[in-house]
C-alpha cells in the first residue's frame, strides 16, 4: 500500500499519461513509415513534456503546442493526434478557452475521425480528472499542515502553561519564604533580642545584688513568652488559606451547602501533579455552579478516580438539563485548559448532567 501511494500521485499520473500519449505518436509515426515531419513534431512534444516535468511554464504554451501540430497537419496526417496533448494540457491548467484552435481545426478538417475525436475527448477527460485529484491532495496536504501547526501551537501552549505552574509555585514559595525569615526577624527577633539583653542585665545586677534584677528578670521571661507567641503564630500562617489536593476538593464540597453530595475517591491521589489539581478544583466548581444556576437537582455525585496515567473526575447530578448542551463560556474555558495539558472535558446530558474531566498524569518518562 505504502508504494502504491508513492506511485499513484497527480504528479506521477501527468507523466505517465504524457509518455503513454507520445508512445501512441510514435506507433503512428513508425505505422507512417517514419516520416520526416512526424519525427520532428515528436521531438518537439517529447521537449515540451520534459520541460512541463521539469520547469512551471506559462500556460499559454498549450497555444504553441497547437500551432505545431496544426502546421505539421498539412505533410503528417497524423499529426492531429497530437492535439491530445495540449488538450490534456489546457485542462490540467483549467484553461480550455485555449483549446479553440484544436476545437475549430477539427471542424473545419475535411477527414475528421471517429478515433481522433474520441482521442481528443479522453485527453481533456484525463486532463480535468488529475486537476481534481491535484486541487484534492493540496487541500488534504493544507488540512494536514493546518492541523500539524495547530498540534504543535497546542504542545507549545502546554509547555509554557507548565513551566508558568512552575514557575508560579517556585515565586509563591520565595515570596513566602521571605515573608517569614522578614516576619522572623522584624518580630520574634527583635523580642528575642530585647530578651537576651534583659538577661544579660539581670545578671549583671543579680551580683550586685540590685533590686532592679528582679525587674530585668521579669522583662526578659516576658520577652521570651512573647516571642514564643509570635513564633507559634508565624508557623500557623505558614500554612495556606486554601488546601490543595484532596483537601481543596473537600473545602469546596463542604462550602456546598445547597445540595447533598457523595464524595468517592479511588488510587493514589499522590500521583496528581499540583497543576492539574487546579484544573480538578475550577471544573467542580463550575459543575457545582451549573447545578445551583442551571438544574433542580436532589443529589449530587463526585468521583476522583486517579490510575497510573490519568486522573478522572465526575461529576454528576440528577436535575432537568434538557437543552444544555455544555457549550457556556466556563465549560469552554475548562476545555481549553484541560486541552492544553493534553487531556479533554466532555459533558452528557442524556439523563441528567454528567461531566467528565481526564487529565493525563506525566510519569516522567
Amino acid at each position: 500500500m505504502i508504494k502504491q501511494r508513492e506511485i499513484w500521485t497527480p504528479e506521477n499520473s501527468k507523466i505517465i499519461w504524457r509518455m503513454v500519449e507520445l508512445s501512441l505518436l510514435c506507433m503512428l509515426w513508425v505505422r507512417d513509415k517514419g516520416s520526416e515531419v512526424g519525427i520532428v513534431l515528436l521531438l518537439f512534444l517529447s521537449i515540451m513534456a520534459l520541460a512541463r516535468w521539469r520547469f512551471t511554464l506559462p500556460n499559454w504554451l498549450v497555444l504553441i503546442d497547437q500551432v505545431a501540430c496544426l502546421i505539421t497537419m498539412p505533410f503528417w496526417p497524423y499529426a492531429l493526434f497530437g492535439l491530445a496533448i495540449p488538450a490534456f494540457e489546457g485542462m490540467l491548467v483549467g484553461k480550455p478557452w485555449y483549446l479553440l484552435p484544436s476545437i475549430v481545426s477539427m471542424i473545419l478538417y475535411p477527414h475528421i475521425s471517429i478515433t481522433l475525436v474520441v482521442v481528443v475527448i479522453q485527453a481533456g477527460f484525463f486532463g480535468r480528472v488529475i486537476r481534481g485529484w491535484s486541487q484534492e491532495t493540496q487541500l488534504y496536504r493544507r488540512e494536514a499542515d493546518q492541523q500539524r501547526r495547530f498540534r504543535y501551537e497546542l504542545e507549545d501552549l502546554k509547555s509554557e502553561l507548565l513551566e508558568a505552574n512552575v514557575q508560579g509555585a517556585r515565586m509563591a514559595e520565595l515570596m513566602e519564604r521571605n515573608r517569614i525569615a522578614q516576619e522572623l526577624h522584624d518580630s520574634v527577633g527583635h523580642e528575642i533580642t530585647a530578651a537576651v539583653l534583659a538577661f544579660q542585665a539581670f545578671e549583671q545586677l543579680w551580683r550586685e545584688e540590685d533590686p532592679m534584677a528582679e525587674e530585668m528578670f521579669h522583662q526578659g521571661k516576658e520577652r521570651l513568652s512573647k516571642s514564643a507567641l509570635q513564633l507559634r503564630e508565624t508557623v500557623h500562617n505558614m500554612k495556606p488559606m486554601s488546601g490543595t489536593g484532596v483537601e481543596g476538593l473537600g473545602d469546596i464540597i463542604n462550602g456546598f451547602t445547597h445540595y447533598p453530595i457523595d464524595l468517592n475517591i479511588y488510587g493514589d491521589t499522590s500521583r496528581v501533579p499540583t497543576y492539574l489539581w487546579t484544573i480538578l478544583q475550577t471544573c467542580l466548581k463550575e459543575a457545582l455552579t451549573n447545578v445551583i444556576r442551571h438544574a433542580h437537582a436532589t443529589k449530587v455525585a463526585v468521583s476522583l478516580d486517579v490510575s497510573p496515567h490519568i486522573a478522572r473526575l465526575s461529576i454528576f447530578n440528577d436535575g432537568d438539563n434538557k437543552g444544555k448542551d455544555g457549550g457556556g463560556i466556563g465549560l469552554r474555558n475548562l476545555r481549553q485548559r484541560a486541552k492544553a495539558v493534553g487531556g479533554s472535558v466532555s459533558v452528557d446530558t442524556s439523563e441528567g448532567f454528567h461531566l467528565i474531566c481526564v487529565l493525563p498524569i506525566d510519569n516522567g518518562n
